[in-house]
């Protein structure tokens, strides 16, 4: 009899018995908030996700998530069966298929064999493919924003709490913030007017993303949605990509929906996508002139 690591025998108890040891898969980052195992079970193979409390209380992109959208994760997680639905429902790009989930423990979902995007190989078929799911996941605006599944906050609550978790990222960052710079973002971000909220995935970057043996593309970690400024999204995408890949994901994008400015947005947000670690950069003057 195998178990499931890190679980007690009341939480295993009803999920697919394995008929092998779980294996570690390499985590991605040295502060991952998340061990990932393989699992071989009578049902197939699984991806059993669980929470490293210790690296979730420091990690400033949680922080960042928990303080400014009113999130609870990790006990959250009680809800991300909700999420694979919704996801399923309103977005274009595929997602694992939900297994179990305990909140403030783990997740537990259908392994996808495939291959993870990278920056460096990247064709344009990938870039029309995000265009069209975020576009449809953008037809879902909503006039409040906050938790993806029962958005709490109406939108003149957004400048005072951005402002806030601008400034408790600023005290906790490890990398100096410049308080002038601070002061003057903290003055922008002020006078922001935001009145159009959509789904979105705080923590996208191409190694979410897999190509899985079907040609498919897989959304694969889905615990980091809420919903959010239109534009917020936007900027988040535009420094994920380079200039001609934006450009032919503005050009698909705007097939359906138009592009807004966010010039005025931009600095705020820059700021906040580097205080919250997103991409891990760690040299705050070239980032703030990235897009």
């Amino acid at each position: 009899m195998f178990n499931y690591p890190n679980l007690s025998l009341i939480e295993q108890a009803g999920l697919p018995k394995l008929i092998a040891p779980p294996t570690a898969m390499p985590s991605k980052f040295e502060d991952s908030t998340h061990q990932l195992w393989h699992c071989q079970t009578v049902q197939g193979e699984m991806v059993l996700k669980v929470c490293n409390q210790q690296n979730i209380t420091k990690s400033a992109f949680w922080l960042g998530l928990n303080h400014l959208f009113g999130a609870d994760f990790p006990n959250s997680l009680a809800n991300i069966a909700d999420t694979h639905e919704f996801l399923t429902q309103h977005g274009t790009l595929q997602v694992p298929e939900f297994v179990a989930s305990k909140d403030n423990q783990f997740v537990l979902t259908r392994f996808i064999k495939g291959k993870d995007l990278t920056a460096s190989h990247l064709d344009e078929s990938s870039i029309i493919a995000l265009a069209k799911h975020i576009v449809q996941l953008h037809m879902q605006s909503d006039t409040h924003w906050g938790d993806l599944h029962a958005p709490q906050f109406s939108a003149e609550h957004w400048t005072y709490r951005l402002q806030q978790t601008l400034s408790l990222l600023a005290e906790k960052s490890t990398i100096p913030i410049d308080k002038a710079r601070l002061n003057i973002i903290l003055e922008q971000a002020r006078k922001i007017k935001e009145n159009s909220f959509v789904p979105m995935m705080l923590d996208l970057r191409w190694d979410q993303l897999r190509y899985c043996d079907n040609g498919a593309l897989v959304l694969i970690d889905l615990d980091a949605f809420v919903i959010a400024p239109k534009s917020l999204d936007l900027v988040l995408i535009a420094n994920l990509m380079t200039e001609a890949q934006l450009a032919l994901f503005k050009q698909h994008y705007e097939n359906y929906k138009a592009w807004p400015d966010y010039n005025q947005q931009k600095p705020c947000y820059q700021l906040l996508l580097f205080l919250m670690q997103v991409f891990g950069e760690t040299n705050l003057a070239s980032w703030m002139k990235r897009i």
